[in-house]
């Protein structure tokens, strides 16, 4: 028999050390064909012909007949079938089924590997744009930071109302609650595709039909991750708004300093024309000195508020950071579970040069974001100013209020 008509038997050259040994286990086996054989006639075997046929009969087939089929896996002529379903391999064991089906298994998972190796240059490719966005939002974070530390320094007689800082505390605690709950459902994905590998490394030792199981389920978790991406992307939008929110207080803070600065001024003027009635003064004199103490803890509460609000808008940045993260990381585990097949490779392509246009578009609105934060920045640092300069004069004024009045006391 040649190497060609055992190739298209299903010879296989890496598992024939083990068919002698399965041969030698198996009563139908060569040996015990050669064992039942009789001898030729006359004691004397012949190497060609059968035996006493004489030196002009046909040789012996070089192929042995198989009337039931041959194996799939080592082309062994099949015995008859026990019933009325045809056999396709030849021993009772299932070596050869499973020998078959672990070359099959071997094969797909060495097209999966190559695959997934093709699609590791286009996630390399968007990697640095996914690092260029992330260096883009931590340094509007960081505008951020600066708008708010001059926002400090404003709001020293701000007064909000309590009510709607709680709405908005009770807006960031929902946000944190659901970037919580959807941090939880990629550990809950990341747990079930460390369960599916611990399953694909199981299923080599599986039939036919587990590996067709397994595919069904791996393609609900498919669905099921791009469900779970989606409620991500739902979580940063709503970590984005409440940013927006947070930016729309700040300028109603600067809205309510002007007009503090303005009263400061008024309030000045008015300190200028009472030192000329020292004696009517006296009684306005202590009445500021009340609401200057007022004042004072007004400042204090707004500085506690806005502790409050770094905090929340703090919490706010980390929520939005685990969201990115577990938007990636479900991204990523989509991405792994679409590397089956080619048509899902054309898509992940078709999600790459998508999000290359939008970090291309949020690049571009970062950046006008941020030049956007440095002229509020600026505006802020220059009305800060006022405003100090107005609360020194009036610290003055009232500074010299008791010196002038024990003067007219004497």
């Amino acid at each position: 028999m040649s190497e060609r008509d055992l190739e298209g038997m299903g010879h296989d050259p890496e598992t024939a050390e083990l068919r002698p040994a399965r041969a030698a286990r198996t009563p139908d086996g060569p040996a015990a064909a050669e064992e039942s054989e009789p001898p030729a006639a006359g004691g004397v075997e012949s190497a060609g012909t059968p035996g006493g046929a004489g030196p002009h009969a046909l040789p012996r087939p070089a192929i042995e007949p198989a009337p039931h089929g041959r194996c799939l896996w080592d082309g062994k002529p099949l015995p008859p079938p026990a019933g009325r379903k045809p056999r396709k391999f030849c021993d009772n064991n299932n070596l050869c089924k499973n020998a078959y089906y672990r070359n099959k298994e071997r094969t797909e998972r060495e097209a999966v590997t190559t695959a997934v190796t093709a699609t590791g240059a286009v996630l390399a490719e968007a990697r640095p744009v996914l690092d260029g966005l992330q260096a883009l939002v931590a340094r509007f974070a960081d505008g951020v930071q600066i708008v708010e530390t001059g926002a400090l320094q404003r709001i020293a007689t701000l007064t909000a109302e309590a009510a709607d800082e709680r709405a908005d505390a009770l807006d960031a605690r929902q946000a944190a609650h659901e970037a919580e709950q959807a941090r939880r459902a990629a550990e809950r994905t990341t747990r079930e595709a460390q369960q599916a590998q611990r399953q694909a490394e199981e299923r080599e030792d599986r039939a036919r039909a587990d590996a067709e199981r397994i595919q069904r389920e791996t393609e609900t978790r498919v669905v099921a991750a791009e469900r779970r991406q989606a409620a991500a992307e739902t979580a940063r939008q709503a970590a984005e708004d409440v940013r927006d929110r947070q930016a729309d207080e700040l300028r109603t803070l600067r809205r309510q300093l002007t007009d503090q600065a303005e009263r400061a001024a008024a309030q000045a003027a008015t300190l200028a024309e009472t030192q000329a009635r020292h004696r009517e003064a006296e009684t306005k004199l202590a009445a500021e000195h009340a609401e200057a103490r007022h004042l004072t803890d007004q400042l204090t509460d707004s500085r506690q508020r806005l502790a409050e609000a770094a905090e929340q808008l703090t919490e706010l940045k980390a929520a939005a950071a685990e969201a990115h993260a577990e938007a990636r990381a479900a991204r990523q585990e989509l991405t792994a579970e679409r590397h089956r097949s080619e048509a899902d490779l054309e898509r992940l392509r078709d999600q790459l040069d998508q999000t290359r246009r939008q970090a291309a578009e949020q690049t571009t609105a970062a950046a006008v974001a941020l030049a956007r934060a440095e002229a509020e920045r600026d505006a802020a640092r220059r009305e800060a100013e006022a405003a100090r300069a107005a609360l020194a004069a009036i610290r003055q004024e009232l500074a010299r209020r008791p010196v002038e009045s024990a003067g007219d006391d004497t």
